[in-house]
C-alpha cells in the first residue's frame, strides 16, 4: 500500500495551498485531508446536486449563488427563482452537512472523525457555481477517487488488525473455546441437553449482535425462525454446536462472518460478537 505521504508529494499538493474561492471558507491544501475534503465536496455537488435543481435554478447565476447562500422560505412565491433556490440550499444544506458529511468522515478516517469542514464546503461551492480555479471537477473527482481507496483501506486494514487483537486476546480466556475454523464461542447456559440442528435446519433462536467495541448493531425482540444454510457462516457452525434451551456467545472472525465487503453498520473485516440462545428447533 502506497503512503499517504508519497501520494501528496507526487499530487503538489502543497502548489494549491495559496488558492481560495471568493465567498468561501480559506481553501487550505497541506494534507491528504485537506485535499480530499475539497474534492470530495465538489463532486457531491456536480454529482448528486446539480442534476436536482429545477432549469431556471440551474440556468441561472444569480438563483445558484442563492442557493450557496442559504435559506428563505420560498412557499409564499414558488415561482421566485431566488427565493426557491436559497430555501432548497438551506435544506440540502442541513441533509448534506448532518448526514453525508458525517458519514463519509467516519467511513474515511475512523469514528469519530471529520474532514476540513471548511474545504468541503467550499468544494461544494465550487461544484454547483462552475468556479474551477482551485482545481477542475476531472481533477477533483480523480483525488477522491485515489484518496477515498487508499484511505478506505486503511481503515479496512485498522479494523482487521484491531480484530485478530481481540480474538487473540479472547482465545486465552479460561471459559472460551476455540473450533478449527477460527470461531470462538463461550457457553453462557446449557438446556436440558439433546438434539442439536444441522446446517440446513429451520430454527428459532434470540439473539445479540454487536462489535468489538461495544456497539450494538441488531437485536431480537422475540424469537426469529431462520435456516442455518442461509446465515453467515459463523452461524452456520455455531448453532449447530447448541441444544435446545443452550446460550452462547459466539466471537466470529470476519472471514466467517461478512468478510472484507461488510454491512448495513458493519464495516469491512469487523469481529462480530453474538449472543445467541437456540429456542427451538423445527
Amino acid at each position: 500500500m502506497k503512503k499517504l505521504g508519497v501520494l501528496v508529494a507526487v499530487m503538489a499538493i502543497a502548489a494549491l495551498s495559496s488558492c481560495g474561492a471568493p465567498g468561501a471558507g480559506k481553501v487550505t491544501m497541506n494534507d491528504v485531508k485537506d485535499t480530499i475534503s475539497y474534492s470530495i465536496g465538489m463532486g457531491r455537488a456536480v454529482r448528486v446536486y446539480k442534476d436536482q435543481l429545477p432549469g431556471n435554478i440551474s440556468d441561472n447565476p444569480a438563483a445558484l449563488k442563492a442557493f450557496v447562500k442559504g435559506f428563505m422560505d420560498a412557499a409564499q412565491d414558488p415561482d421566485d427563482a431566488e427565493k426557491l433556490a436559497y430555501a432548497l440550499g438551506v435544506e440540502f444544506g442541513v441533509q448534506e452537512m448532518s448526514q453525508a458529511f458525517v458519514g463519509l468522515s467516519e467511513n474515511l478516517l475512523g469514528d469519530g472523525e471529520r474532514m476540513n469542514k471548511s474545504n468541503y464546503v467550499s468544494g461544494f461551492r465550487a461544484g454547483i457555481l462552475d468556479e474551477f480555479g482551485v482545481m477542475t471537477f476531472e481533477e477533483a473527482d480523480a483525488n477522491a477517487n485515489r484518496l477515498y481507496s487508499i484511505l478506505s483501506e486503511q481503515q479496512y486494514e485498522k479494523s482487521r488488525k484491531e480484530g485478530e487483537a481481540f480474538l487473540e486476546a479472547k482465545a486465552k480466556e479460561e471459559d472460551v473455546v476455540k473450533t478449527a475454523s477460527g470461531l470462538l464461542y463461550k457457553v453462557i447456559k446449557l438446556g436440558e441437553g439433546g438434539a442439536k440442528p444441522t446446517a440446513t435446519s429451520d430454527v428459532q433462536v434470540m439473539y445479540k449482535g454487536s462489535l468489538i467495541d461495544g456497539t450494538v448493531f441488531d437485536e431480537s425482540e422475540e424469537p426469529i425462525s431462520l435456516n442455518l444454510g442461509q446465515v453467515i457462516k459463523g452461524w452456520t457452525e455455531g448453532v449447530q454446536l447448541m441444544s435446545v434451551g443452550d446460550k452462547y456467545e459466539f466471537y466470529i472472525p470476519s472471514e466467517l462472518g461478512y468478510g472484507a465487503q461488510g454491512n448495513q453498520g458493519i464495516k469491512p473485516n469487523s469481529v462480530l460478537i453474538f449472543e445467541v440462545e437456540l429456542v427451538s428447533i423445527k
